[in-house]
């Protein structure tokens, strides 16, 4: 593995320059893909200036112009540019749209039209991909275990986290694969195999809902893909036993997480006008009913003694915020709740240390000092849910805004169906459509779709998701890429991503969508390749 890495790097006597140049370019692009958003963005300028000083422009125009797959892939970014046509906020479009969807019309421009990527370089590059990922996670970790890094979406330090959880998805599965291709050594067979199991504990650790999703697509579409080339008896036992293990341990989780949620314990009302053992009055506001566990949080509160108790045993003010940023007493209210405990001196006086320094971690919960990442993920996701279904305020609540302004979305998109807003008016949509549903969110600033079908419907509208998709269908068809399994990988976790997110408005996943499209499409797209 070591070796052809190596040879990758070698200048063959009959290899032109720029070739060897635009190979080094795609190196610095896939290695920047986990690790950098900035060398990204010089990297796609390197490559079209290496591109051009080629030259031989006339015959790079006739590869790619005889290239139909680059041509359907690269009229993404012409749909976009039609959408100028009816847009009132051209520099919007032009700096916050069609800017960051350039590398649909160069990147693939320079891939198609020059001369192929032998197939050792290709490999260098899937593994410097996976070693790039591999690196990130461990620079998350070890930032974690050193206490530099408190909360798990931090982990990933050089990327949104989301997109990082896409690539690691990507490389759990290209690494063994890539072994598999190279034939390499079982020792190195092995490694990547170990390397694999670490990137999908830090996955869980990391406990980004879309990259979850993501990997129980994967896992989905490689169960099916194994059904079907099995026999018909097989097939059908197979899915019953699969389908029926897979309904049995997410009723398990939905049930251990949700039950504490759903659970409502009212304080007896005798107790309510009794003393603290140091001799203070209770405050109660019944007005808000906001649960832990099904304690009441707004109950029992003797916050002059509280606030004291607490200052003996901690160096974060009573008055002051935990390391996420919330007031710190309100992270007190809700973690004692949790408990069942009172919110006065001999409440606090009853946890530990540790608990301590979990409240000031931003821990609300106790139960979240022993389920896993993914668990605390999904309580959190359920209990926002149920705010937001209390109060009808997505305030502080990443998933009630989504949904908030799913619905501002659609209620903008029924306003102009056929052809959308415009490629540069998305922010004036979602302005109309809060306004229309009279949406609080208006005062939190989140204005984007969060929904790659809903964001392409409110921009260009039903024509424009059909073009778009039509398109990204043609190119999977004309290039054959569905033969390689990291291809059809890519497209689930693609596909999952934008039910959450909206990857093709967006740097990093753009590069990353089209670098292994174009990998698997256009450039190891050779017959006598093991598939």
């Amino acid at each position: 593995m070591i070796r052809m890495v190596i040879n990758s790097f070698k200048i063959r006597h009959d290899e032109n320059l720029f070739d060897f140049i635009i190979f080094l370019c795609l190196c610095l692009l896939v290695i920047g893909l986990p690790t950098s958003k900035a060398l990204v963005s010089i990297t796609q300028g390197l490559l079209f200036a290496a591109w051009l000083f080629d030259g031989n422009i006339k015959e790079k125009l006739n590869r790619f112009l005889n290239n139909k797959p680059a041509i359907f892939l690269s009229s993404i970014y012409l749909v976009y540019v039609i959408g100028l046509i009816w847009t009132q906020d051209f520099e919007h479009a032009i700096t916050g749209v069609l800017k960051d969807k350039i590398p649909f019309l160069s990147m693939v421009l320079v891939v198609s039209s020059s001369r192929q990527i032998p197939t050792n370089r290709l490999h260098t590059l899937f593994l410097l991909f996976v070693f790039s990922v591999l690196f990130t996670s461990v620079v998350g970790a070890i930032g974690y275990l050193s206490g530099l890094i408190v909360h798990s979406r931090e982990l990933s330090v050089f990327v949104l986290h989301v997109h990082f959880s896409m690539m690691i998805v990507m490389a759990v599965f290209l690494f063994p694969w890539l072994c598999s291709q190279m034939e390499c050594k079982r020792i190195e067979y092995l490694f990547s195999m170990l390397a694999s199991l670490w990137l999908l504990v830090f996955l869980f650790i990391m406990s980004t809902l879309t990259g979850i999703l993501s990997l129980l697509g994967v896992c989905l579409f490689l169960l099916l893909r194994f059904i079907f080339r099995k026999p018909v008896l097989s097939r059908i036992a197979t899915v019953i036993i699969a389908f029926v293990a897979m309904a049995v341990i997410v009723v398990y989780i939905v049930m251990q997480i949700t039950e504490p949620i759903y659970r409502v314990i009212d304080p007896d009302p005798a107790t309510l006008n009794e003393l603290t053992a140091e001799g203070n009055s209770y405050s109660h506001y019944f007005d808000d009913d906001m649960r832990e566990n099904g304690h009441l949080v707004y109950v029992f509160i003797a916050n002059n003694e509280l606030r004291e108790a607490w200052n003996q045993r901690s160096n974060f003010d009573f008055d002051s915020l935990d390391e996420a940023g919330n007031k710190i007493r309100f992270t007190i209210y809700r973690y004692l709740s949790s408990k069942g405990l009172r919110k006065d001196k001999d409440g606090l006086q009853s946890i530990d240390q540790k608990e301590i320094e979990a409240i000031e971690r931003g821990v609300i919960n106790y139960l979240h000092l022993d389920w896993p990442s993914f668990y605390i993920r999904l309580h959190q996701t359920i209990w926002e849910l149920k705010e937001y279904q209390r109060k009808r305020d997505p305030a502080g609540h990443s998933l009630a805004k989504r949904i908030e302004i799913w619905k501002a979305t659609v209620v903008a998109t029924k306003e102009r169906p056929l052809l959308g807003w415009g490629t540069g008016d998305v922010l004036h949509a979602m302005d109309y459509g809060l306004a229309s549903i009279n949406s609080k969110l208006e005062e939190h600033g989140l204005r984007h779709p969060h929904n790659q079908f809903l964001h392409i419907l409110v921009m260009l509208g039903i024509t424009g998701l059909i073009v778009i998709f039509t398109l990204l269908f043609l190119f999977v068809k004309t290039s054959r890429a569905y033969r390689f399994l990291p291809f059809n990988i890519l497209m689930v976790i693609i596909f999952v991503s934008m039910l959450g997110n909206s990857p093709f408005d967006s740097q990093t996943p753009i590069n990353f969508f089209l670098f292994f499209s174009l990998a698997f499409g256009i450039s190891y797209n050779n017959p006598i390749i093991k598939k």
